[in-house]
């Protein structure tokens, strides 16, 4: 399946937090042999919220929202959710009642209670905003360990398909491997490589859903660079 993934809030945009919630994601889509299309970051936004995840629903299997659940001005997602796919909020009886129990906010337990019609709960054992599905929709709270805990049920949802990787470490600059990388690319395009710089050495990751063309692969690469090894 292709995946989007939509990170809510000012405070990412602004630089002040930093956006684990979106690599924790991709990183588990991807051992699920899943494929993450697009990270978007968007502002407290109802009319941005709404743009930005109706167009990623039509282009994508399914998207993946954290963010902006909570009960002050700036927690606008579910407006945003509800605008997007012409949806009423309304209160969900068994949030507000489990609510209830934590807080006597009126204003706090109908703001977090009101989801989109029809949308299925995911409940948040670590925190109150819960998560929720709604059509090709999931949207879950921003605070990382709430985030986890809310998607690892979602991610259970999710068929486990085919997936490899394996990595070789090369000494030096990227620049030095060019040819070599470039040529492994074009003999085995099923396979995704990637190259990662790092300092003083660079890390080339190979992935895809056959194990043997993965290997392949990476033996490919090892024989051509040992061979420019032994001609320089």
């Amino acid at each position: 399946m292709k995946f989007a993934i939509v990170s809510v809030g000012n405070e990412l945009l602004k630089g002040y937090t930093v956006n684990t919630n979106a690599s924790y994601i991709a990183k588990k889509l991807t051992e699920l042999g899943h494929e993450v299309k697009r990270v978007i970051v968007i502002p407290d936004d109802v009319e941005e919220i709404a743009h930005e995840v109706k167009e990623a629903s039509q282009f994508y299997d399914f998207v993946l929202v954290t963010g902006g659940l909570g009960a002050t001005h700036d927690d606008v997602t579910n407006e945003g959710i509800a605008k997007a796919l012409k949806r009423n909020l309304s209160v969900n009886k068994e949030v507000y009642d489990y609510l209830k129990s934590m807080s006597d906010n009126e204003f706090a337990l109908r703001k977090i209670s009101s989801v989109p019609e029809g949308a299925e709960i995911i409940w948040n054992d670590v925190g109150a905003a819960p998560a929720y599905i709604v059509e090709n929709i999931a949207v879950m709270p921003g605070v990382p360990e709430e985030m986890k805990n809310t998607f690892e049920k979602i991610l259970k949802k999710f068929e486990k398909l085919e997936y490899f990787e394996d990595q070789v470490r090369v000494d030096g600059y990227e620049v030095r491997i060019l040819d070599e990388l470039n040529r492994v690319v074009s003999e085995f395009p099923d396979v995704q490589i990637g190259s990662y710089p790092k300092f003083g050495y660079v890390i080339v990751k190979f992935s895809g859903k056959n194990r043997d063309r993965v290997r392949m692969a990476v033996e490919r690469f090892r024989e051509l660079l040992k061979r420019q090894s032994e001609q320089t």
